[in-house]
């Protein structure tokens, strides 16, 4: 019970460190290039304050839009959202305490998100460059020469750290000493050792709480049962989902599938309802698509703000605003569980093989990794994966990396994947997947998706933190995120069509490398079959509904696929299957009423 205590004690510092640093800090290694998908951002954010002057302008944006909205003061509208934050208000007043002063008068002058952040060190100008701003700057700033702006700017930081450093109030005086030219906010008093153990955690996709370190949990969160099938005996390693049952589990559930004990003859009911059918588990092994990222968009959209609206924030920052829940491999819940958060029909492989055999329940792994590329996947990523060759059930893997190995923050094409090093990762992933997975595996190879999708029809549209006043759409954004160089994507969420263009083209030869690897490879243990992610297909079966291409992307940072586009997606693969490998769809179990009637919910999730 105490380890229980202390690790949610431990989690409530996470979700501290999160949503005061939000986002912390731009390096690869980062909470915010897990957490935003960002990768390989090194040098690129440095001299512009990066995801930290990123995540100052969005909050003072949303203050300053709340105060307009509520017709209040800006100070209600501080109080306001840390009250929303509940029980983190006394956390979030701390970060505001520091700076809530220098805000309200800025904002009072008319001063603009961009430049207060300026102004407080969260952002720099490089002499030369133009700079970085997601909100239309004062007209008096529009035309100013660059180097001019930047002199300006910098000498209103000049100017705060002077009157900051004099100021009676301790903490003002603590953050305006933090850093010279930019402010990290994982250097601000009392955050940084919450810093180092997010840090840590962000960098090891197994779940945090495991006590027999099966590689499954019983707590939903931080890779638990939300990313891995519950685990029903975290005292004993040998007890975990997808394991072949022991015994017939006469006496223990050993798979944690909710089937146990004997009829009144002695027969098994796992023997009885199981044994006679084809079974598989579930897994996806992949970036965020495959993780499901998501932010709700009404965290930044001021008319939608409200305390509903962050209900479940522990749940969703412990998960790293990823959804493996609702996933197109791995869902297993119906979304309206969070109807306040996530909207969207669910369906997923993993469901769909539950439903054809309720002895596969809780036979599912989500190893994905926001920002993964092939090399990291190959590297250790894969490692993650929790499967005994010889003691466990096969598996259906969907091998899924479909952007970041052409996306990243650097704006050039040298540190997209060469092919021949995409190759080699690959196989590397797949060769030793063939020494852990039980003979009768099957594994899907997910080629990238054209990326040209997203800015072709999200540009002109506005974005959540412009709903307001209508003033901030996703090329803004687009364009703000490439100028802090923490872009998720340069190739791709970029204004010029040739570099676009060109991606795709670096992507296809990718993809091709993969398609060589399924027609030339045989494997002991598994067979493949290879197909690139299609978003237009996607976007053909939305238009049956009404729907259109631009309602299938993440509504905040208008670059993963949502909840419709998961959905349906799950729909078009087991329609693949079903025509390529009929063997990897089997047949319905004729003993899954039998189950229900006996264990209804199996124990659930």
């Amino acid at each position: 019970m105490e380890r229980r205590l202390g690790l949610m004690n431990m989690l409530v510092l996470l979700l501290v460190a999160v949503l005061v640093v939000v986002p912390a800090t731009a390096k690869p290694a980062g909470l915010f290039a897990r957490l935003f998908g960002a990768t390989d951002v090194t040098d690129v954010s440095d001299d512009t304050g990066g995801s930290n002057c990123a995540g100052c302008a969005i909050i003072i944006g949303i203050v300053e839009q709340l105060a307009e909205f509520d017709n209040s003061t800006v100070e209600a509208a501080l109080d306001k959202l840390c009250t929303y934050l509940g029980s983190l208000k006394t956390s979030c007043q701390l970060v505001v305490n520091m700076y809530a002063e220098e805000v309200i008068a800025a904002l009072e002058k008319k001063e603009t998100p961009d430049v207060i952040c300026h102004t407080l060190g969260f952002c720099k100008t490089p002499a030369g460059k133009p700079m970085c701003h997601i909100f239309p700057l004062p007209s008096a700033l529009q035309h100013m020469a660059p180097d001019r702006l930047s002199e300006h700017v910098q000498t209103l930081h000049t100017g705060y750290v002077q009157r900051a450093r004099m100021h009676k109030n301790s903490a003002v005086r603590q953050a305006a000493t933090v850093g010279s030219a930019l402010v990290d906010f994982c250097k601000l008093p009392g955050i940084e050792e919450i810093c180092k153990i997010v840090e840590r955690w962000t960098n090891d996709n197994r779940p945090l709480d495991d006590l027999d370190l099966d590689g499954f949990s019983m707590l939903p969160t931080a890779r638990g049962s939300a990313w891995r099938g519950k685990d029903c005996n975290d005292s004993n390693g040998d007890t975990h989902p997808g394991r072949q049952a022991v015994d017939g589990d006469a006496m223990a559930d050993s798979n944690c599938n909710g089937i146990l004990g004997s009829d009144s003859a002695g027969n098994t009911y796992e023997d009885l309802w199981c044994n006679g059918s084809v079974r598989y588990g579930t897994a996806v092994l992949g970036d965020s698509i495959g993780a499901h990222f998501h932010i709700p968009p009404e965290w930044m959209n001021v008319t939608e703000l409200s305390e509903k609206a962050f209900a479940n924030l522990l749940y969703i920052l412990t998960n790293e605003l990823d959804w493996p829940q609702l996933s197109t491999a791995t869902g297993h819940y119906n979304s309206s569980r969070w109807p306040d958060e996530i909207h969207g029909p669910m369906d997923s492989l993993y469901q769909r093989m539950f439903e054809l055999n309720r002895c596969n329940h809780r036979d599912y792994q989500n190893i994905a990794v926001n920002g993964a590329r092939a090399t990291a996947m190959a590297d250790h990523i894969v490692l993650t994966l929790s499967r005994q060759q010889t003691r466990d059930q096969p598996l259906l893997i969907m091998l899924e990396l479909v952007g970041n190995d052409v996306c990243s923050g650097h704006p050039d094409f040298s540190h997209m994947t060469p092919p021949d090093v995409y190759h080699d990762a690959q196989l590397k992933t797949l060769r030793y997947l063939d020494t852990i997975l039980p003979r009768g595996s099957h594994i899907l190879l997910v080629g990238l998706v054209d990326g040209r999708f997203l800015y072709n029809n999200m540009h002109s549209r506005i974005h959540p933190l412009g709903a307001f006043r209508g003033d901030v759409t996703y090329q803004n954004v687009y364009d703000y995120l490439d100028c802090l160089g923490v872009t998720p994507c340069w190739g791709w969420l970029n204004s010029n069509e040739s570099i676009r263009n060109a991606t795709t083209e670096h992507a296809e030869l990718l993809n091709a490398q993969l398609q060589k690897i399924a027609d030339t490879e045989k494997f002991n243990n598994f067979d493949v079959l290879y197909t690139m992610y299609d978003i237009n297909a996607a976007a053909k079966e939305a238009a049956k509904f009404g729907k259109q291409p631009w309602q299938l992307v993440e509504p905040v940072d208008g670059f993963h696929a949502n909840q419709l586009s998961n959905s349906l997606t799950a729909g078009l693969l087991w329609k693949l299957f079903q025509q390529e490998r009929p063997a990897w769809v089997p047949a319905a179990n004729p003993h899954n009423a039998d189950i229900v009637g006996k264990f209804g919910d199996q124990g659930g999730y």
